[in-house]
């Protein structure tokens, strides 16, 4: 058992062997601290907190915190040199003279990095906007999107638009605008507001030709009763004509019926294909006609 006066004697021994290497570690942080000084002079702000950073790190003195936060300042690194100044204001004496100037310089930092931001405008109603990845909403957004100073990846998605990307550096305390012009997708077609299905082109083209045949028909009919009225006999060669005509009207008026219904059948066969993927449409068209009367034959794959 080692003796009460052999352990202070260990003590004093240890405690000479120490003063030396403390003393040291001093000299070395006031060497790297006066390093930090003159890179901060000359602008060098990134030397300044490797050397400041170092010197903390050997001697934890609350002020060197305070003088990294403003060269964290300096680079923009807003969020960083408040980190700094709380670490100072939590570790230094409460009667140091920078306290007051430390409280308001952080108030002052915390206002500018909310001041920081994106704000998106344009783009189609409803897309979600993306900053870096993590979704901030949708369009329209006129508020600011806030963000950390630096650069950051903004992306725009719609259905049935191409995606929109851009890249942004915002400076700390300020707002960065973003225009959004987005193209239609290739293949993706027009939309309809409500159902948000394709516009069912092919009917809408078999009714606007039905259409224009009984328009058509109905023109030739009327010529051709107001001939056969006018002609002098049943057997002559104006009758004839007149005869003639009204067959083509019939033909006409025929396929003009022929088409809007196929253009019925159309509609109703895409409107019950429900949520699966159709085939393209394919049809064929194949008009006919005699002396009882006309239409078109359709014929085709839905």
């Amino acid at each position: 058992m080692i003796a009460r006066g052999t352990w202070i004697a260990l003590l004093a021994a240890l405690s000479i062997a120490l003063v030396p290497a403390l003393g040291l570690a001093q000299e070395d942080a006031r060497t790297l601290f006066q390093r930090g000084q003159t890179a901060y002079s000359q602008g060098d702000y990134d030397a300044a907190i490797e050397q400041w950073t170092r010197a903390y790190e050997l001697d934890p003195r609350p002020l060197l915190q305070f003088n990294l936060s403003q060269a964290y300042e300096r680079l923009g690194r807003l969020e960083d040199a408040i980190r700094a100044l709380e670490l100072y204001l939590e570790r230094a004496d409460p009667n140091d003279e920078h306290q007051s100037d430390a409280r308001a310089r952080v108030s002052a930092l915390r206002e500018r990095v909310g001041r920081t931001s994106v704000r998106v405008t344009g783009g189609p109603e409803g897309a979600t906007i993306l900053v870096d990845g993590e979704d901030r909403g949708r369009t329209p957004r006129p508020d600011p999107i806030q963000v950390p100073p630096g650069s950051h990846r903004i992306a725009v998605r719609a259905q049935g638009y191409s995606e929109f990307t851009s890249t942004v550096v915002v400076p700390a305390g300020q707002s960065v605008d973003v225009t959004v012009e987005m193209q239609v997708a290739s293949g993706g077609g027009a939309q309809v507001a409500e159902g948000g299905g394709e516009l069912p082109v092919v009917p809408i083209i078999l009714f606007s030709a039905g259409g224009a045949a009984l328009i058509a028909g109905a023109i030739m009919g009327g010529i051709a009763l107001s001939d056969a009225e006018n002609a002098p006999g049943r057997d002559s060669p104006e009758a004839d004509a007149a005869r003639g005509l009204a067959l083509g009207a019939d033909i006409t008026m025929g396929a003009g019926v022929a088409l809007a219904a196929a253009g019925l059948i159309v509609l109703l066969v895409s409107d019950s294909g429900g949520g699966e993927e159709r085939q393209p449409e394919r049809i064929s068209l194949a008009p006919w006609g005699g002396s009882s009367g006309g239409g078109v034959a359709v014929a085709g794959s839905f």
